[in-house]
């Protein structure tokens, strides 16, 4: 289906790079502009500026003679976190059932997506007080417990550059990030992640970093604080997620000298 040409938010120009890539996928062979206009049915010229563009960028190489186009590996990037996450959540969705059953609260599979956590899997908690969470849903990482465990699992170097784009995110909000430092420091000693009314009154989540193949996630779960108080979630709600994370594969945090 075709755009409609007055639709303002419609990205020409990015919608045409993707057809590029699309095209060299299907046919599975270097292509030359030529012959990638045909199929994309775009100007020679245009397609040009594209494949320049996208080599630029690393999506794209010229093959051995110097004529054509081919894909790169850097394109499997897009594809790998959501298979990745894909697998794991089907690996982790016995243990979420069961946590949820035995708790009465949501569990939810969260993986990082830019400075946001996805949660690519959820079992609803039969609780009526439960947190309902939608699969597929975004929270940001400053204020959730799933990105502080996150975040705090990450290899040293990669951790350090990640926080600073989260803490220049809270000031551009105008925010405060004590509340997120607090949590992210609590994480180094305990090993998981708690927050209490964060990013919404009444809300809070525990969650602990697991490690699957090369997937780092986080295992998690969205609290009622209205009806659950901080010592029930760290010393009732908080080993039975650890215990989970254990059988799974547990994500190492290295504390913070």
């Amino acid at each position: 289906m075709k755009p409609n040409k007055e639709d303002r938010q419609f990205v020409d120009a990015l919608a045409r790079g993707l057809a590029i890539l699309e095209c060299l996928s299907r046919v599975q062979k270097p292509l030359g502009n030529g012959e990638i206009a045909r199929l994309v049915t775009l100007p020679p010229s245009t397609v040009s500026r594209l494949t320049y563009t996208l080599t630029e960028l690393g999506y794209l190489r010229r093959s051995e003679l110097g004529r054509t186009y081919e894909l790169t590996p850097k394109n499997l990037t897009l594809g790998y976190p959501l298979l990745a996450g894909m697998e794991l959540r089907d690996r982790l969705r016995p243990h979420l059932k069961s946590i949820s059953e035995r708790t009465g609260h949501t569990v939810a599979l969260a993986i990082r997506d830019g400075l946001h956590m996805c949660f690519v899997d959820v079992a609803q908690g039969a609780d009526p007080n439960a947190i309902r969470l939608a699969t597929g849903g975004r929270l940001r990482m400053s204020v959730s417990a799933a990105g502080i465990a996150t975040l705090a699992a990450m290899p040293e170097r990669k951790r350090w550059s990640l926080l600073n784009r989260l803490r220049s995110e809270l000031q551009q909000r105008g925010e405060s990030g004590e509340q997120f430092e607090q949590a992210l420091q609590a994480c180094f000693r305990l090993g998981y992640a708690v927050v209490r009314n964060v990013w919404q009154e009444g809300i809070g989540g525990i969650s602990v970093p697991i490690q699957w193949k090369e997937t780092l996630a986080a295992l998690t779960m969205p609290i009622p604080t209205v009806v659950v108080s901080k010592h029930d979630m760290y010393h009732e709600l908080a080993p039975v997620l650890l215990a989970a994370a254990e059988e799974i594969g547990r994500a190492r945090i290295e504390p913070v000298e």
